[in-house]
C-alpha cells in the first residue's frame, strides 16, 4: 500500500523488530501510557499478532500499529470479567482490536498515524469487521487522536480491586 509523503504501509516482518522496538522505546521514554504493561517486543515474542503494519519511508521505519480480528464472542472472553463488559456489543460478527500504535517521535503529526490507523481499518471492512480500539484512561493524548479519526468513546468502565 502506497500513501502520502514516500510513506508505504505494509505488514510487519520479523527483520523490521530492531526499528520498531526503537520506536516503542523512545515513545515510552516521552511518558506514553502503554496499553499493556510490557515492550512491544514482548508483546511480538508472545501474541505474534496478525495484523502488525509499519509505515515506511527509504527503508526507515517511522510508525507501526498492532491490531488482530477475531468473533466477536472471543474478543468478548478476553476483555471481560464476569461482572463487566468492555466493549459495546456488534452486530457485525467480528471485531478488529488495535491494541498498540506508535510514530517516531520525528515523524509524529504528519499523518502516519492516521495512515496507519486506515490500513487497519481498511483490514478489517474486508473482513466485515467491527472496529475498536483501547485507549488507557491516563492516555488524553491517544484518546484525542482516535476522537479525531472518528472514533467514538463508549461509557463502559472496567473498575478492578485488587484483593
Amino acid at each position: 500500500m502506497n500513501r502520502n509523503n514516500g510513506i508505504k504501509i505494509r505488514k510487519m516482518v520479523g527483520a523490521d523488530l530492531p526499528q520498531v522496538n526503537e520506536i516503542d522505546h523512545l515513545l515510552l521514554g516521552q511518558g506514553r501510557i502503554p496499553a499493556w504493561p510490557f515492550s512491544f517486543e514482548a508483546y511480538w515474542s508472545v501474541f505474534h499478532p496478525e495484523l502488525t503494519f509499519v509505515a515506511e519511508r527509504d527503508g526507515q521505519i517511522e510508525g507501526f500499529l498492532v491490531g488482530y480480528i477475531k468473533p466477536e464472542e472471543e474478543t468478548r472472553s478476553v476483555l471481560k470479567r464476569a461482572d463487566a463488559q468492555v466493549a459495546p456489543p456488534s452486530n457485525h460478527g467480528k471485531v478488529g482490536w488495535i491494541e498498540m500504535t506508535g510514530v517516531h517521535p520525528r515523524s509524529q503529526h504528519k499523518g502516519i498515524g492516521q495512515t496507519l490507523t486506515q490500513a487497519f481499518v481498511d483490514e478489517c471492512q474486508r473482513y466485515h469487521a467491527a472496529v475498536n480500539c483501547l485507549v488507557p484512561g491516563g492516555d488524553p493524548k491517544l484518546a484525542k487522536f482516535y476522537c479525531g479519526l472518528g472514533f467514538k468513546r463508549w461509557d463502559g468502565v472496567i473498575y478492578t480491586k485488587q484483593s
